[in-house]
């Protein structure tokens, strides 16, 4: 037997690439496409799953800003874009309020990464404003505030690099022009994200400045918000707007911080002026100077940025504001633009607050607070009740009076009355001069009363002495009762009896019955039973023809069909298939022509009642005056 061998297929086996190889294949991709591919993998590290992965690859990222911010491939807006996608998601997938918290100050700490190179961190913030435009809508409930903590944290580090330039104008321009094209933009992407900005930005350029900037400079960060309250037509991002930055910085002022102090006070001693130009400020008579000195010491060791739990506040250095270039801002948006008359109106008033604020009076809050002339809350409350009892004494008093009376006693009263006399005037005198004298003194005793109980809540100071000299008093006022007692027995009361005795034998003379009375000739004698006792004996009989079962009889067993008479083969039912058919579909189209409305309406109200008269309709009361209806009214 002849074995072949099987064939034997050869590869051509690919040879191992060397060093030149790599060389010559890198030279043929561009460097843009590399420097693509080295970001694509930086930001699928930063939103991995693994926590290990993402925190190394923050540390590195740091590092590479660096050496690429002093490479000759500068960075451009897509490839931070490019990043911060990344970045957005390891955000996303931080959990714990301090991980977030050091995770956001990381980020943060990157805008000052670029070795001095400003552009690149202004594009950086950039992007990361408007990745959060576009992102703001995902972000659930339970992520937002990590990512407001963010964008406040941002924001710091910005202004701090802005302020390591020394507010450079130039740079401001361009972090302005930034800012329109993202948060501040004419057709805001997310609502929500431009209401925090306008909330924070300059709350942190005053923690950022920390008093080392000027009225010019906080007007270049200013001017880009008085145009978009121009520009702006969503009405609540305008409100917020003037609310949250021009009356901000009007209430930080030196003025507004005075008002506030004020206001406080006054709200707190319960406004007790009218105006809340008639409270001055007292001096304490204590060394302010040792007390401010401490208070720079406090702040020097204790710095916070953020409120913390621990009544741990955040002390913001006041802005300079320059009114003049704010009107001189809004009277030139007045000019050049064609505003509607409700913006034209809202500006106006505006530069309204701006030029009393220029004379130096604050504009805004509650200056004067109406208060009643003479009379405390109290006393008003009292008088409204004082004259509400006097109007129900007026309009029900003689009503009340006459139904203390009872019946008999009221007729007697009215017919006593001559009506001819009675006018629309007079009715109340009369019948209260023709009331008896016991209820005019029922009303006295009752006045007496109230004013004793309330006067018995008299508090006196006793002394000891006093008390035992009464305590003696009374002992021999006791004594000298008891010894005239003995002396003079008090008269004995006649008896009651005896009279009620004489009263009852007249009464039963002059009370004479028929049926006491012996019968006469013709007449008989018939028992009628009472009505209890000819039902009891219908109970005893119908009890004595019902016969009791025995117990020892009764046995359970499964119940039988009752037989029918007249039939001795048990009833079958036959149910007939063949009568069944389809409903064909003609019939429905007819059915639906000859009533063509809905088959079923919600809402719809029924024609007729559910509820159906009753055959004898209840009672109605012959004083009830309400509307006569008919009996089948339901119907």
């Amino acid at each position: 037997m002849v074995t072949r061998k099987k064939p034997i297929k050869r590869r051509a086996e690919p040879a191992m690439p060397t060093k030149e190889d790599e060389e010559e294949s890198k030279r043929d991709v561009p460097k843009d496409l590399l420097v693509i591919a080295q970001e694509v993998k930086i930001v699928r590290a930063l939103a991995c799953n693994d926590v290990t992965k993402r925190n190394r690859q923050v540390r590195k990222l740091r590092k590479w800003f660096k050496l690429r911010a002093n490479s000759s491939f500068s960075f451009t807006e897509d490839d931070f874009l490019r990043i911060w996608k990344g970045l957005y998601y390891n955000m996303w997938m931080s959990d714990k309020p301090l991980v977030q918290e050091d995770l956001a100050e990381q980020l943060a700490q990157m805008v000052d990464s670029f070795d001095g190179n400003t552009t690149c961190s202004l594009a950086y913030f950039s992007a990361f404003m408007r990745v959060m435009c576009q992102e703001w809508f995902g972000i659930d409930q339970w992520r937002m505030d990590k990512f407001l903590m963010l964008v406040r944290r941002m924001l710091r580090y910005c202004l701090r690099v802005l302020k390591q330039s020394k507010w450079s104008k130039d740079l401001i321009d361009i972090f302005n022009r930034q800012m329109k094209e993202s948060v501040l933009a004419d057709q805001p992407k997310s609502r929500g994200m431009t209401m925090h900005y306008l909330d924070i930005f300059f709350e942190e350029l005053a923690k950022a400045a920390n008093g080392e900037i000027t009225s010019s400079q906080v007007n270049l960060f200013l001017r880009p918000f008085v145009t978009y309250m121009g520009t702006q037509r969503d009405v609540k991002l305008v409100a917020q707007c003037r609310t949250r930055v021009l009356y901000h910085l009007l209430y930080q002022s030196e003025l507004g911080r005075e008002y506030s102090e004020k206001y406080s006070a006054w709200k707190e001693m319960g406004f007790p002026t009218a105006s809340i130009d008639d409270v001055e400020k007292l001096d304490s008579g204590f060394d302010e100077e040792m007390d401010d000195e401490e208070d720079e010491e406090k702040k020097s060791s204790q710095l916070s940025l953020d409120p913390r739990a621990g009544n741990v506040d955040v002390q913001m250095p006041e802005l300079p504001l320059n009114a003049d270039a704010v009107l001189d801002e809004l009277q030139n948006l007045l000019r050049t633009q064609d505003y509607n008359a409700k913006r034209r109106k809202g500006l106006r008033k505006i530069i309204q607050i701006f030029e009393t604020y220029k004379s130096g009076e604050f504009p805004l809050g509650v200056r004067e607070m109406p208060k009643p002339d003479g009379q405390t809350l109290s006393e008003l409350i009292e008088q409204k009740v004082h004259d509400a009892d006097k109007v129900e004494e007026e309009v029900f008093g003689t009503g009340r009076k006459l139904k203390k009376l009872n019946k008999a006693k009221r007729k007697r009263l009215l017919q006593s009355i001559n009506f001819d006399e009675v006018d629309e005037d007079n009715y109340d005198e009369i019948i209260n001069q023709a009331l008896p004298a016991e209820l005019k003194k029922k009303v006295k005793r009752n006045a007496k009363a109230r004013k004793s109980m309330q006067k018995s809540w008299l508090v006196e100071e006793v002394k000891e002495d006093e008390q035992q000299e009464q305590t003696e008093q009374q002992e021999t006022q006791k004594q000298r009762q008891d010894e005239e007692q003995e002396d003079n027995p008090p008269p004995k009361k006649k008896s009651k009896k005896a009279k009620t005795t004489q009263v009852q034998q007249k009464e039963e003379e002059s009370k004479s019955n028929g049926w006491e009375d012996p019968l006469q000739a013709g007449e008989q004698e018939f028992f009628i039973p009472s009505r209890k006792e000819q039902t009891k004996e219908a109970n005893t009989k119908f009890q004595l023809s019902t016969p009791k079962p025995n117990k020892s009889t009764l046995q359970f067993a499964t119940p039988q069909p009752p037989s029918v008479t007249g039939s001795s083969s048990k009833k079958r039912v036959r149910i007939m298939t063949k009568c069944n058919s389809a409903y064909p579909k003609s019939d429905y189209y007819r059915q639906l022509k000859l009533s063509p409305q809905l088959p079923y309406d919600a809402d719809r109200v029924p024609g007729k009642s559910a509820l159906k008269p009753h055959v004898l309709p209840g009672p109605i009361h012959p004083n009830y005056k309400g509307a006569k209806r008919l009996f089948n009214d339901t119907l």
